[in-house]
């Protein structure tokens, strides 16, 4: 939703955005197309796709880039390759993730691909310090703009109540909320083994897991074999994610890496209490005690407890809940991540036109 966002709330009269998917488009291309924003689909079919690159190559040339953007290393692969075409263009890469999960090729490969790269914007401080000491960044090259905030998609929808009367849990019952991709490293199994603990402690704890992936079959099945049909109920991806979260009476992380997540930021806007695993840009968020509980990563036993401290202390929850809200509101705004964003383009265009200039002189 970062592009989203960049491209919906900037100044798109002093910027021409233009947005490419590698493969397919999908929610946020659509979302895009209906303010008016092209999104290109280059229909890559494998890394050496040539039809796809050079789809890439002549949009750079026929729209006059000036500066490309990537999120994702498989697009800053693209964006790198067709960067040596054009010496005008200017190259960013956004870096959501720590880097200590990469293979040493991966890190060679950062490292190589910095020399064409103009400069590297990491979501959090630890993700700043992970890329230089992890993949040898140079220093400068680097800096931090953190995650903004979107509190329009924060509103209620017409009817946010028609979740709760669908799912039909019991009226005292205690939700435990996250949203995450089903993925590795978003750590579901630390969590699945935390929910059997407070499960068997607390007949009105109920977990609800937002997100799809590449773990649903293997976390559906880990489920049944813990006894938690019923209690730990898989929703998939929905429109209505921010409802839930709010809705719920707690938000767990339980992350073994991060960057700073979206979701961690909606649900303290949203006043909920948190419960996050210490890894990536959370213990930059959250001091522990104060606005959130941080846990260690990998460790179901505690986050148990840290499940069980907020729930059975509502007083506490609430207090977290408010101090996390203010945490959100005085540094995560949206406006300061699309200014400073903004300015990074503008730096980035001037060099572009010098050196066109530098060209049409030499």
């Amino acid at each position: 939703m970062v592009v989203y966002d960049l491209v919906q709330q900037g100044d798109r009269g002093e910027f021409d955005f233009l947005v490419c998917a590698l493969t397919r488009g999908g929610g946020v291309a659509e979302m895009l197309e209906t303010i008016g924003v092209p999104v290109f689909i280059l229909g890559r079919k494998s890394f050496l796709d040539l039809s796809g690159f050079r789809r890439l190559l002549g949009l750079i040339r026929e729209r006059r880039v000036d500066v490309i953007q990537t999120h994702l290393f498989s697009s800053h692969l693209w964006g790198w390759a067709a960067a040596l075409f054009f010496p005008r263009v200017r190259l960013l890469r956004t870096e959501h993730n720590m880097s200590e999960w990469k293979n040493p090729l991966r890190r060679a490969l950062d490292f190589l691909l910095s020399f064409r790269t103009d400069r590297f914007i990491a979501v959090s401080a630890p993700v700043r310090q992970s890329l230089i000491s992890r993949c040898r960044i140079d220093p400068g090259k680097v800096e931090v703009i953190v995650n903004g905030l979107n509190t329009d998609r924060l509103r209620p929808g017409s009817d946010p109540e028609s979740f709760w009367r669908e799912l039909k849990l019991p009226a005292a019952a205690k939700i435990v909320v996250t949203a995450a991709a089903l993925t590795p490293k978003k750590g579901h199994r630390y969590l699945l083994a935390a929910a059997e603990l407070v499960v068997s402690r607390r007949a009105d704890a109920y977990f609800l897991l937002l997100g799809e992936g590449e773990l649903r079959g293997e976390l559906e099945k880990e489920i049944r074999e813990r006894g938690l049909a019923g209690r730990v109920l898989l929703l998939g991806s929905r429109p209505d994610a921010v409802e839930i979260i709010g809705r719920g009476d707690l938000f767990l992380l339980s992350s073994i890496r991060e960057g700073l997540p979206i979701s961690l930021l909606e649900a303290m806007a949203l006043k909920r209490p948190v419960v996050a695993t210490s890894v990536g840009g959370c213990p930059d968020l959250i001091n522990d005690g104060e606005n959130g509980l941080l846990v260690p990563p990998r460790d179901g036993n505690e986050l148990a407890g840290a499940i069980e401290k907020v729930l059975n202390h509502p007083e506490l929850g609430e207090r977290l809940g408010k101090a996390a809200g203010k945490t959100v509101a005085a540094g995560y705004g949206m406006r300061g991540m699309i200014d400073a964003y903004e300015n990074l383009y503008r730096r980035r265009r001037q060099q572009s036109k010098e050196t066109d200039e530098r060209i049409a002189t030499s």
